[in-house]
């Protein structure tokens, strides 16, 4: 249901979508009227063109024999793939919007800022409703106060600026996605330094548990999932740098079940 949510505004943005599965057209036909679903689910029945691609999930046997690794695809008009995301179990999927947001192409839900002497936070989230399994982004973006800088994950010599999800076992972390570095001179000391000194945007992935507990959990009226952590960084200006620093994060979707 994340994709059919997810279909009205891709299609306002000019983007397309189309699902590829190995069942028959009439298991995919009854699957979409159940449920609603008006984008294309292509038929890929042998598995032929799942094999073409280099995705069949040779251990898969049995009834789910033929399926593929989940992925998904995006291309350009000219159907050349610009990107590729692939999960490690069938039950997860990155949403729509998680990788909208990854292209720089989408809003973000449920804006949350907060400032600090050297910048301004604003959290996000690219889904405001999830299931278990869905990959969606937790999006951060992060403006730098005039004159001032943080330093880039590819700064060694001094703090970088990170992100630090509290434990929770309700969701599985990937890592974070830090956009390039700007080169930044400092002419005292002769130092090049990878920094931020412009508007940037992190954005952490998160899959939510495909567990019994996070599927009771999703089926209980008004379910949400509260995800918390900090932005840590230092700050410079070009006299001083300021000791690091720590804001509190925190992100909430709303839950619900798995598509049956």
């Amino acid at each position: 249901m994340q994709l059919q949510r997810s279909f009205p505004d891709l299609q306002k943005r000019g983007i397309g979508l189309a699902a590829i599965s190995y069942d028959a057209p009439a298991t995919l036909k009854a699957f979409a009227d159940a449920r609603g679903i008006t984008y294309p689910i292509l038929s890929d029945e042998g598995s032929a063109t799942i094999r073409q691609y280099n995705l069949l999930n040779a251990q898969a046997t049995g009834r789910v024999a033929g399926i593929p690794h989940p992925g998904t695809f995006m291309l350009d008009a000219r159907a050349v793939v610009l990107s590729r995301s692939f999960e490690e179990s069938y039950q997860e999927r990155a949403s729509a919007a998680s990788l909208i947001a990854l292209a720089q192409a989408a809003g973000a839900s449920g804006a949350q800022p907060s400032e600090t002497p050297h910048l301004t936070v604003t959290t996000a989230v690219s889904d405001p409703v999830v299931s278990p399994g869905t990959r969606f982004s937790l999006i951060i973006d992060v403006v730098p106060k005039a004159k001032m800088h943080v330093y880039a994950p590819d700064q060694t010599a001094y703090i970088p600026v990170s992100v630090a999800l509290d434990g929770d076992e309700a969701i599985k972390p990937h890592a974070p996605r830090f956009p390039p570095s700007e080169l930044y001179i400092f002419k005292p000391l002769d130092e090049r330094q990878r920094v931020y000194s412009k508007p940037f945007r992190i954005l952490q992935d998160v899959t939510v548990a495909v567990t019994p507990a996070a599927r009771e959990r999703a089926r209980a009226a008004g379910a949400t999932l509260t995800i918390k952590g900090a932005l840590n960084y230092q700050a410079c200006d070009d006299r001083v740098c300021y000791r690091p620093s720590s804001v509190p994060l925190s992100w909430t979707v709303r839950l619900e079940p798995l598509a049956r």
